[in-house]
C-alpha cells in the first residue's frame, strides 16, 4: 500500500529538505509524528536536558517527497 502525503506533509518535508529545523522545548509535535514512524524524518537531541530536537529529512524521506512530486528545485 502506498502511503498517501498530505499537502500539509509535502510542504514540511520540502522545508526539511532546505533546512533542518530545531525545535526549543521539551513538547512532542504531533505534526511530526507519523513522519518519524515511517522514517521519513529523524529526530536527535541537542542538548544535555533534551529540550532542543532537531528534525531532519532522511533519505527515505527525500524519497517520498519525490515520488509526491513534491521535490523542490
Amino acid at each position: 500500500m502506498t502511503d498517501i502525503l498530505t499537502n500539509d506533509k509535502i510542504s514540511l518535508l520540502r522545508s526539511l529538505e532546505k533546512k533542518s529545523r530545531t525545535i526549543i522545548g521539551n513538547f512532542t509535535h504531533k505534526r511530526y509524528d507519523r513522519l518519524e514512524t515511517k522514517g521519513y524524518i529523524k529526530r536527535s537531541s541537542q542538548s544535555p536536558s533534551m529540550q532542543d530536537i532537531l528534525y531532519e529529512i532522511t533519505d527515505a524521506g527525500k524519497a517520498a517527497l519525490r515520488a509526491a512530486g513534491g521535490a523542490a528545485g
